[in-house]
C-alpha cells in the first residue's frame, strides 16, 4: 500500500521592488534552520523510502541570490555592526525582530534569552520601551541567541556552533557574534546544491510551481472565485488574463530547469488552486501530474451527482475527455495532523498514530493495492513547534515507513506507473483551504489590491497591442506585475492571516504595481500612493489590556453581560503566522482581574463552535517570575497546579470560564504574568490560544482601581 510524501517549500519574494534587498529575512532563515536539513533526512532514511519536495521558483531564485550574493535583509546587515553604535530606531527595530521564534521550544529552554525575552517586556509597550531595557551586552546576546535559535540540525554540530549553544547564559563577544553570521553565510550554498545531488541520485522527487506562486483560476478569471463560494463578493471586479497564468507557468518551469538541472513532471500549484481551465494550460505545458486537497474532490463529486463508497482521494484523477494531468487530492486529515497536531505529542505516539490511521484507510478501500494515499503539507513552518526542529519525529517517521512490510512510499511520478487515474466528471475552483478562493478575495483590501493591479494590467495590455514602447519597457512592466500577482499579498491583506508584517507586504505590492506604470512611463495613480490597509484593523491590538476590576459568576452560561465588561481580551483572529486559522478554534480569549482572582473566559466567535470543546482535556500554561505552571481542569470543576494543589474553578457550557487563586499560585500584585489556553479536543487535534507564545498583562497593584476609574 502506498503512501506520496510531499514537503512544500516556499516564501514570498522578500526582495524590494526598487533595490532588490529583501525586506524580511526568512528566506535566510528557512534556510538555516529547515531547508538544508529536510533534504538530509531523507537522504539518511532507509533506502525505500522516498520522498518529494515542491520547491517554489520564487524561493529557488531567493537561495540562489542568497548564494552568490550573500545576506542582504536589515537584521542581518545590523547585526553586523558593533552594538554600541546602534541608534535607539535600530534597536527598536532589532527587538521588535529577535523574538521572532517560537516562544516554547526555542526561547524559554534557554535560560539567557528567556531572560532577555522577560526583560524587554514584548507584551507590553512599543519596541523602542522594549530596547531601552536593554543594554549593549544584552543585545548583543540577543543577536546571537536569534541566530542560534534558526541554526539547524547541522549547522549545530559545527563544534563552534555547538560551543555557543552551550553558553545557554549568553555573555557573547562580537567576535563570536561574526564568526556565527560567518559560518552561515559559508553555509547558504549547500542549500540547493543537495536537491540537485539527490535528485540526480533518484533518492528525491522535485515538483515545482508557477513562478510568482499566484493563484491560477484567479489570473484566468477573478468569477471562478463563484464556483467555491457563490456569495463572494466581486463588486465590479473584472480580472481575465489566462495568458499571464501560462506566463506564470513557463518562466516557472524554466527557472526550474535552469537552477536544478531537470524539468519537474509534477506541480503542487500555488495553494492547491486549481480549475478546469487551469488543468488545460498544465497540460498544454506537459505537466504529468499535480496535487490539491481532497475538499476539492469531494466537492467535485458533489457537484457531479456522484457518491463514492471508498475514500476517493486514494487514487488520482483525470477530468473527464481529456489527457491531461493526474490529479492527487491530499488527505486533508492526516496531513493536518503533522501540521497542527502532532507537535505537542511523544514522537513515539505522533509516528504510531499517523502509521496506523494510515493503514486503516488504505485497507477501507475495496483493492487496497491499487491505492495511494498522498499527504502534503507545508515543509519548513510546522517545525517550529516540534521539539529539535522536527528533526526526532521525521527520523522516527521514515524508520517506521522503511520498516513496514505493509507500506511502501513513493514519489508522485513513481505512483503514476502503478496506480491507474480515474475520470473525474468535472473539478470545481478551488484551493487547499476549504476548496475555495475566499483568501484571496472577496474582503474589501484584497479587492482594493485587485482593482490597482487589474487597472495596470489594462494598461500594460493597451500599450503592448499599439507597439508604442520597446520591448525592455513592456518586459520590466511585465516583471512588476507577474511578481504583483503572487498570492502572498492577498492572503495577508483581509483580516484572516493576520501578522505584524502585514504593512511591509502591502508595501511591496504597492511598489511593483507603482514600478509597473513607471516602466511604461505612465504617472502612477493617485491611489498607489495610499495604504490598501483598513486604518481600524491596520492599527487593531494583539491584546487589549483590563481598564476595570471584575467579578465574574463561573457557570459557563455568559448570561450576565456586564460581568466582563472591562476586561482584557485576546482575539484568535489576530494570531501571525500563516497557519491554518480555518482549522484553529475561533474564539476570544478574555481575561481580567479582582484583588486575589485572574479570570479568564474562551469566548466562541462562531455558532457551534463551544461544541468544539465537549469532552477535551483543558490546561492553562502559567507564566510568572517564579516560572512556568500547569493548571489542570480537573472533571469536577476545579482547577489544580502539575496535577496537586487545587488553585481554581472552572465551568463550561456556552463559554468556558475559570478563575483562578493568585495567591496561591504565589503571583504577588504588580507581577507579569503571560497564559495560554490548551484544549485537547476529542478528536485528537491540539487547539491553542494562542498559538504562538502567550498573553502577557501583569496582575493589578492597589492603585488599579484608582488609575483605571471613569465616569459613564
Amino acid at each position: 500500500m502506498r503512501i506520496a510524501l510531499l514537503w512544500h517549500m516556499h516564501q514570498p519574494d522578500y526582495r524590494h521592488p526598487s533595490t532588490g534587498i529583501e525586506q524580511m529575512p526568512w528566506v535566510r532563515l528557512h534556510a538555516l534552520q529547515n531547508y538544508y536539513d529536510m533534504a538530509r533526512l531523507a537522504e539518511e532514511a532507509p533506502a525505500s523510502v522516498a520522498v518529494t519536495f515542491n520547491l517554489t521558483p520564487v524561493l529557488i531564485s531567493q537561495l540562489q541570490q542568497l548564494e552568490e550574493s550573500g545576506p542582504r535583509d536589515r537584521v542581518h546587515q545590523l547585526c553586523r555592526r558593533p552594538v554600541a553604535g546602534l541608534d535607539a530606531e535600530e534597536r527598536a527595530f532589532l527587538v521588535e525582530q529577535l523574538f521572532s521564534t517560537n516562544e516554547e521550544r526555542k526561547i524559554q529552554p534557554v535560560p539567557g534569552y528567556a531572560r532577555l525575552h522577560q526583560r524587554a517586556g514584548r507584551h507590553r509597550g512599543p519596541p523602542s520601551s522594549a530596547a531601552g531595557r536593554l543594554s549593549d551586552q544584552d543585545l548583543l546576546d540577543l543577536q546571537v541567541f536569534f541566530h542560534l535559535a534558526w541554526s539547524g540540525r547541522t549547522l549545530r554540530e559545527d563544534p563552534f556552533i555547538a560551543e555557543l549553544v552551550s553558553r545557554t547564559g549568553g555573555g557573547f563577544n562580537e567576535a563570536e557574534r561574526e564568526k556565527l553570521l560567518d559560518l552561515q553565510r559559508a553555509f547558504l550554498p549547500r542549500v540547493l546544491a543537495i536537491y540537485r545531488r539527490l535528485w540526480g541520485a533518484g533518492r528525491i522527487e522535485i515538483s515545482t510551481t508557477p513562478l510568482h506562486h499566484p493563484i491560477l483560476p484567479l489570473l484566468c478569471d477573478l468569477q471562478t472565485a463563484r464556483e467555491g463560494n457563490p456569495r463572494v463578493t466581486l463588486g465590479g471586479l473584472d480580472f481575465r488574463y489566462p495568458q499571464d497564468a501560462g506566463e506564470q507557468l513557463d518562466r516557472g518551469l524554466a527557472l526550474a530547469q535552469r537552477t536544478l538541472g531537470r524539468t519537474p513532471e509534477g506541480m503542487w500549484p500555488s495553494e492547491g488552486s486549481l480549475s478546469e481551465q487551469v488543468l488545460g494550460l498544465l497540460d498544454r505545458r506537459g505537466v504529468r501530474w499535480v496535487a490539491t486537497d481532497q475538499q476539492l474532490l469531494e466537492r467535485s463529486l458533489a457537484h457531479a451527482g456522484l457518491s463514492i463508497g471508498w475514500p476517493a482521494h486514494l487514487h488520482p484523477w483525470r477530468l473527464a475527455g481529456t489527457t491531461g494531468p493526474a490529479v492527487f487530492f491530499r488527505d486533508t486529515e492526516l496531513s493536518d495532523r503533522i501540521g497542527f497536531t502532532y507537535a505537542r505529542w511523544t514522537t513515539q505516539d505522533a509516528v504510531r498514530d499517523l502509521l496506523d490511521r494510515a493503514r486503516a484507510l488504505l485497507g477501507s478501500h475495496p483493492d487496497p493495492l491499487q491505492t495511494c494515499l498522498p499527504i502534503i503539507l507545508d515543509g519548513e513552518n510546522a517545525w517550529e513547534y516540534y521539539e529539535d526542529h522536527g528533526v526526532p519525529f521525521l527520523q522516527a517517521l521514515y524508520r517506521a515507513l522503511g520498516e513496514d512490510p505493509r507500506l511502501s512510499t513513493v514519489t508522485f511520478s513513481t505512483a503514476l506507473g502503478s496506480v491507474a487515474a480515474r475520470e473525474l466528471p468535472t473539478l470545481r475552483a478551488g484551493s487547499w483551504i476549504s476548496a475555495r478562493l475566499d483568501t484571496w478575495i472577496g474582503h474589501p483590501e484584497k479587492n482594493r489590491a485587485w482593482e490597482l493591479l487589474a487597472s495596470a494590467r489594462t494598461v500594460l495590455q493597451a500599450v503592448t497591442e499599439a507597439g508604442s514602447q520597446p520591448e525592455s519597457s513592456l518586459e520590466a512592466a511585465r516583471e512588476h506585475l507577474l511578481r504583483a500577482e503572487a498570492s502572498d499579498w492577498f492572503w495577508w491583506l483581509g483580516d484572516d492571516h493576520p501578522t505584524p508584517h502585514k504593512g511591509s507586504f502591502e508595501q511591496v505590492f504597492r511598489g511593483h504595481v507603482r514600478a509597473a506604470w513607471r516602466a511604461l512611463d505612465f504617472d502612477p495613480p493617485p491611489q498607489l500612493a495610499r495604504s490598501i490597509l483598513d486604518p481600524a484593523t491596520a492599527s487593531h491590538p494583539r491584546v487589549l489590556q483590563p481598564n476595570t476590576p471584575i467579578s465574574p459568576q463561573i457557570d459557563g452560561t455568559d448570561r450576565r453581560y456586564y460581568d466582563w465588561v472591562g476586561a482584557g481580551s485576546f482575539d484568535a483572529r489576530s494570531q501571525s503566522g500563516a497557519i491554518d486559522l480555518a482549522r484553529a478554534l475561533p474564539a476570544r480569549l478574555d481575561f481580567g482581574f479582582d484583588p486575589q482572582r485572574l479570570y479568564l473566559r474562551l469566548y466562541p466567535l462562531e455558532p457551534g463552535s463551544a461544541a468544539r470543546l465537549r469532552g477535551a482535556q483543558l490546561r492553562i500554561l502559567l507564566r510568572s517570575r517564579q516560572g512556568e505552571i500547569l493548571l489542570t481542569a480537573t472533571p469536577g470543576g476545579q482547577i489544580s497546579r502539575n496535577g496537586g494543589p487545587l488553585v481554581g474553578t472552572w465551568a463550561s457550557a456556552r463559554v468556558f470560564e475559570a478563575a483562578l487563586d493568585l495567591d496561591r499560585l504565589d503571583v504577588p500584585p504588580g507581577a507579569e504574568l503571560a497564559f495560554a489556553l490548551e484544549a485537547f479536543l476529542a478528536d485528537g487535534r491540539v487547539e491553542r490560544l494562542p498559538l504562538d507564545g502567550t498573553v502577557g498583562t501583569r496582575r493589578p497593584g492597589a492603585d488599579f482601581v484608582k488609575r483605571h476609574w471613569t465616569t459613564g
